[in-house]
């Protein structure tokens, strides 16, 4: 069995080295992503986030990403992203209740990501329903 080569080695155009930064950041447009500011406001959601969250292209979503965290996550929610945007703190992860387009709370996992200070200045979400 051999190795697959590495991405930035590879010769296919898909895992060029500016594919593959855009891989890693997973910031694909069929990957469930929210971006929000250093007051937690969401400032991007891709298409595939509308959809998990249940909303249309056409619904209006509250730009307050708190206002869409159930009242016993939203401790630990806080928490993680003071910590993101006055210490610092990289990565966390949570197990969360979100309030649905459809007005329903539904579980996800979230992977989080601090990109404050970088040419993205923002910090990253990745959903994933449960």
């Amino acid at each position: 069995m051999q190795a697959s080569p590495s991405p930035s080695t590879s010769t296919s155009p898909f895992f060029s080295s500016q594919n593959w930064k855009r891989f890693r950041n997973q910031s694909l447009p069929h990957v469930p992503v929210l971006t929000l500011d250093r007051k937690g406001n969401i400032q991007t959601l891709t298409r595939a986030a509308r959809q998990v969250l249940e909303y249309g292209t056409e619904t209006h979503l509250d730009e307050c990403f708190f206002s869409h965290v159930h009242k016993h996550n939203m401790r630990r929610v806080m928490q993680d992203l003071a910590d993101m945007v006055s210490r610092g703190k990289q990565r966390t992860q949570w197990l969360l209740r979100l309030q649905t387009g459809n007005d329903r709370w539904r579980w996800y996992r979230a992977s989080v990501h601090n990109n404050l200070g970088q040419q993205d200045d923002h910090i990253h979400i990745r959903l994933r329903p449960l």
